[in-house]
């Protein structure tokens, strides 16, 4: 995977050769932002709505981008006819993109108006969220953080890594975490959703990720007649009203979840319907 193709500040290298200083403010606080992108039989899925979500988190964090957003597309279109053929070799591929704030030319980590941005992208091989295309989720005991705004896309990946923790011990595929309020939220990587026993769509409103993906999950139901709503929802709502699962992601689409903690979850007949159509 190291030699996939990669470019960095408007230079195309290697994966291997990509590199962050110990200095880079993006490492030592976190002040970066990034985007993940599928390639599936060679075509970019979702490009305008990753590249507004990344210009929208560059906005929200105050990280300028030093290139156009025509020059992105570019390198990202590069970076998909230079993939190599190899052992990880399919026509799937993900492109990550992600800009860090960089080295104040003072020295002093609050000077954060003079740093000179690094802007990264690079391609990779796509794999799958697991074998059988499902998962397991256990409810964390971790709780998501609710002190930064979930919908500008960073590395804060702290609570999220907790909850995977918990979910490697427990002998469960993934986790999802609940808010101070305990309302459910996401988790590492994806957003969740739920199919109710009357065939409505549900996924949480706040403190989340506003996915491509179950963005397209709303607008196919919308178009198609089939009730979508964000809103909150709780272990009790789970329990006594749902009766399907899944997880939205830019790596594995839409992911039937087949247990939740100890409640069994099959795949219904609107879920099978959402997981052709996206």
């Amino acid at each position: 995977m190291l030699n996939y193709p990669a470019w960095k500040n408007g230079k195309y290298c290697k994966v291997g050769d990509l590199t962050i200083s110990v200095l880079d403010l993006g490492l030592i606080h976190c002040d970066a932002t990034y985007d993940v992108i599928a390639v599936k039989n060679n075509q970019i899925q979702n490009l305008e709505a990753h590249l507004h979500r990344f210009v929208s988190s560059c906005s929200g964090w105050r990280i300028p981008l030093k290139f156009s957003i025509e020059d992105i597309k570019i390198v990202l279109e590069t970076l998909v006819g230079q993939a190599p053929s190899d052992d990880y070799s399919t026509d799937d591929l993900l492109l990550w993109i992600g800009v860090t704030r960089g080295i104040p030319t003072s020295g002093n980590p609050r000077d954060l108006r003079n740093c000179d941005t690094n802007l990264f992208m690079y391609a990779k091989p796509y794999f799958g969220f697991n074998k059988m295309n499902t998962a397991t989720v256990c409810l964390a005991k971790q709780k998501r953080n609710d002190c930064i705004d979930q919908t500008m896309k960073n590395f804060a990946w702290n609570d999220l890594n907790l909850a995977q923790w918990e979910a490697i011990d427990r002998g469960y595929d993934t986790a999802v975490l609940l808010d101070r309020y305990h309302r459910i939220t996401e988790g590492p990587g994806f957003n969740v959703g739920f199919i109710s026993k009357d065939n409505f769509v549900y996924a949480p409103r706040s403190n989340r990720l506003e996915g491509t993906i179950m963005e397209q999950v709303r607008l196919l139901c919308e178009k198609n007649n089939k009730q979508f709503f964000y809103t909150s929802i709780t272990m009790h709502t789970v329990e006594s009203d749902m009766d399907a699962m899944f997880l939205t992601s830019t790596a594995g689409n839409v992911i039937p979840v087949t247990k939740f903690e100890d409640i069994t979850f099959k795949e219904n007949e609107l879920l099978t319907w959402l997981r052709t159509n996206i």
